[in-house]
C-alpha cells in the first residue's frame, strides 16, 4: 500500500498485480468514520484486482477556503472529495458509505466519474438515528460537532461487522459534521437528473434502521439508480458477511453499466453476463 497526495488531499493507494479494471475505484466513509473503517473494502478490492484510492478528506478540513469540521455542509464534503478525484487525474469509480455513499452519488455529476456506488447511504429527508440522541441534537441546533453513537444504536450499527474487527472500528470512530448530518436530514441535497450523471448503484439492507429500505427504494428510484437488497443484513455493509455480497454485486452492475471497456483482463467467468 502506497501513501500518496491527491493534490492537499493524503490518501492511500493499492495497486494490486495485474491490475484487471480499467479505471479505478475511489472509497469515502460514512458519518464518524475514517479511511480506516474501508480497510477490509479496500483489501477485498484489490483482492479482485481493483487500484483503489481512499482519501482523508478530514486531513483539509479548516485548511485554506475549506470550512472546519463544525461548520462543514454537505456540499463542502462534496467538493473536497471531487478535489482528490481530480488529483487521481484519470476517470474512476466511486463508492461510498452511509453520507460517504451520498456523497459517491452527488459526484454522479463528476466529468471524471464513470460510475457512482452507494453502500447503505443515508437517506435525504430521514432524521436517521445515526446522528440522533437528545445531546447531538442540541449540539446540531447550535452548529457544533456530534460524538459518534453509543449504546443500543452503536451495537446496531456494527452488528454486521466482524467480531474481531468490533473494538478496533470502534475506537477509531471520531465526531462529526452536524451542520453535515442536518443537510442529510433535511433534504437539503440535490441531485442532477438521471440522463445527466454517471450510472447510479445503491446496495442496501434490508434491515438497516439507520437508512430504512422503504426510503432508501424511494430515494434511489427518485434519482434513477438501481438497488441491489442484501438480505437479513443492516447498516454496515462494508464487512463481515455482507460485504462478500455487496461487492458481488457491484461488479454485476458495473460490467452492464460500463461494459467490457471496463475490463483490462478477460478471465473465463466474465465472459459472459455475470448475472446469469
Amino acid at each position: 500500500m502506497d501513501d500518496l497526495e491527491l493534490g492537499r488531499i493524503p490518501a492511500q493507494r493499492e495497486l494490486p498485480e495485474p491490475v484487471k479494471f480499467a479505471w479505478p475505484i475511489m472509497l469515502l466513509p460514512d458519518l464518524f468514520a475514517t479511511p480506516r473503517h474501508l480497510a477490509l473494502v479496500l483489501g477485498y478490492l484489490a483482492s479482485i484486482g481493483w487500484e483503489v484510492f481512499v482519501p482523508d478528506l478530514r486531513a483539509a478540513f479548516g485548511k485554506g477556503s475549506t470550512a472546519p469540521l463544525e461548520k462543514l455542509h454537505f456540499n463542502d464534503l462534496a467538493a473536497l472529495a471531487g478535489e482528490a478525484l481530480d488529483g487521481i487525474g484519470r476517470d474512476a469509480v466511486v463508492l461510498g458509505h452511509g453520507v460517504g455513499g451520498l456523497i459517491a452519488l452527488k459526484l454522479s455529476e463528476h466529468r471524471r466519474v464513470k460510475a457512482s456506488v452507494a453502500y447503505a447511504p443515508l437517506v435525504p429527508g430521514f432524521r436517521t438515528p445515526l446522528a440522533g440522541g437528545f445531546g447531538n441534537r442540541l449540539v446540531m441546533m447550535l452548529g457544533r460537532a456530534i460524538k459518534p453513537p453509543r449504546g443500543r444504536v452503536l451495537f446496531e450499527l456494527i452488528a454486521d461487522s466482524d467480531p474481531f474487527t468490533r473494538a478496533g472500528l470502534i475506537k477509531a470512530m471520531v465526531p462529526d459534521s452536524g451542520v453535515l448530518a442536518t443537510d442529510v436530514m433535511t433534504g437539503a441535497i440535490e441531485f442532477a437528473a438521471a440522463d445527466k450523471a454517471a450510472p447510479r448503484f445503491v446496495v442496501a439492507g434490508d434491515s438497516d434502521i439507520f437508512a430504512p429500505f422503504a426510503q432508501t427504494t424511494k430515494f434511489a428510484e427518485s434519482i434513477g439508480a438501481k438497488l441491489a437488497t442484501i438480505r437479513g443484513r443492516g447498516h454496515w455493509l462494508i464487512g463481515g458477511r455482507a460485504l462478500e455480497r455487496a461487492i458481488n454485486e457491484t461488479q454485476r452492475f458495473l460490467v452492464r453499466a460500463l461494459g467490457q471497456d471496463l475490463l483490462l483482463l478477460y478471465p473465463e467467468e466474465w465472459k459472459n453476463d455475470p448475472g446469469e
